[in-house]
């Protein structure tokens, strides 16, 4: 798959598509009456309640966004957005945390059925395609101009939101995952100041790192995420093997079996992993020598250690595998065009490069637009701390994820079960497991084939 394909493999092209999916694990399908662009035209969205604060109240134009992310990063969002408000004198946006993507996203739906909405959405990258198969979301280029455009952005992150050479989704908090790894404790255990390069070689490690304490403990080698596919879709690619290549399910096949196996095997043979509840918290007190997380778990990582942190990309085996992650930005295609044009000057705003960089330093989340890298701070931070640019210079090995993890009703809790199923005991066996696993995707996948192969036959 390539991410500089402009025909973005998450795309497909019909509401028949979507309202086979079930809307696509959302709770209730949309209606072409209420659906924005997929209505006739005769009526336009409405807005969702706002309340804005006295010194904003006069302003011409009120805009609403509905953001996924909350703690933290939705302070740094906001202390972004009341910026943008006391930079101008016509517009007021207004953030409302609408809970994660798996609550956000039905909400939408929600608003839609019910003619009322944000101006503009915070999507997951496997979340806003739902959205566009049934014709909803406004295509952004006509509001480009020669200053703000695609250009601004890194090419494989900004090409992810392109269908058919319309852009759809700007790219926001994006992130890849990265191995962490302890270096006091490396230190300790004589081995490199270094990631591992392969899987093979941090089981080759294991003994050395065991003989560390943690907590007059041994100290674990590898912690599992039990509850997130993304981390094991990356190993599944690493051994060669995918969930899905388009819609075609491979998660039965040699690679993702192979995967399965080396890890069952470092768990209950090698005694070197363990799943656990949160692996970066165990990671950050310092009870187990690595773990993989998020590129925006930096940031909290750093403050739990009290120990030397260092950041490395992603182990390979058989081949390198580093998916995409995160959110970005959509606007709704049946909202009155004055508000969608007040929306957009939002996310012009925010797409700044000084703006996206203090996005970036604020959350740990992946510099989205490339001018950014050369604002003052940032361009220090990454110089002084390679943890902070291993992130970025992954991206030239990056991809988007399984498509099947967009498409496929239930398809990520399919794969979290099964990763559980074997990841839990050893004597749960890897390849009817995943043929398993498989069936259940293969009948999510055929009742949108057909429209699949309209795009891609």
């Amino acid at each position: 798959m390539n991410p500089r394909n402009l025909r973005s493999p998450l795309a497909l092209p019909s509401r028949r598509a979507f309202l086979g999916l079930g809307a696509a694990g959302l709770s209730a399908p949309l209606l072409a009456s209420c659906a924005g662009g997929a209505n006739t035209g005769d009526s336009e969205l409405g807005q969702v309640d706002f309340n804005a604060p006295a010194k904003y109240a006069d302003r011409e134009m009120n805009i609403v966004m509905w953001s996924a992310t909350g703690g933290h990063n939705g302070d740094v969002l906001q202390e972004l957005v009341t910026k943008f408000n006391d930079s101008q004198e016509d517009i007021y946006a207004e953030v409302q945390f609408q809970g994660g993507y798996e609550e956000s996203g039905p909400k939408l739906t929600a608003a839609l059925q019910a003619g009322s909405v944000p101006d503009i959405m915070m999507f997951a990258d496997t979340w806003w395609a739902r959205f566009l198969l049934n014709d909803v979301l406004e295509p952004l280029d006509d509001y480009f101009d020669d200053e703000f455009n695609g250009s601004n952005y890194v090419e494989t992150l900004y090409n992810e939101g392109v269908v058919n050479g319309s852009t759809y989704w700007l790219s926001y908090g994006r992130s890849t995952p990265l191995m962490y790894y302890n270096k006091d404790v490396f230190a300790e255990a004589g081995l490199p100041d270094r990631g591992p390069e392969t899987w093979d070689e941090l089981r080759e490690w294991g003994p050395a790192l065991r003989e560390v304490q943690a907590a007059g403990k041994p100290i674990g080698v590898h912690a599992f995420n039990p509850s997130d596919d993304w981390p094991f879709m990356a190993m599944i690619w690493q051994f060669g093997g995918r969930i899905s290549e388009g819609l075609d399910i491979q998660i039965d096949q040699q690679g993702a079996v192979d995967a399965g196996n080396w890890a069952q095997e470092f768990i209950f043979e090698d005694e070197f992993g363990y799943l656990s509840q949160s692996p970066t918290t165990d990671f950050g007190a310092g009870v187990v020598a690595t773990t993989v997380g998020s590129t925006a778990s930096l940031r909290g990582i750093y403050e739990e250690a009290d120990f030397e942190v260092g950041a490395a990309f992603l182990p390979s085996q058989v081949t390198t595998g580093v998916p995409t992650g995160g959110n970005g930005w959509s606007l709704l295609k049946g909202v009155p065009q004055e508000r969608k044009d007040a929306a957009f000057e939002v996310l012009k705003f925010l797409g700044s490069p000084e703006n996206a960089a203090a996005w970036t330093l604020g959350t740990g989340y992946l510099p989205v637009v490339t001018e950014a890298v050369n604002e003052p701070e940032l361009a220090d931070v990454l110089a002084e701390d390679p943890n902070f640019s291993a992130a970025a210079d992954q991206l030239e090995i990056s991809e988007p994820t399984d498509a099947v993890r967009t498409f496929v009703t239930d398809s990520t809790s399919t794969i979290i079960s099964g990763i559980q199923e074997i990841l839990s005991a050893q004597s749960t066996d890897v390849q009817s497991t995943f043929d398993g696993v498989a069936d259940s995707l293969r009948d999510g996948a055929e009742q949108i084939q057909d429209s699949y192969e309209q795009w891609y036959g």
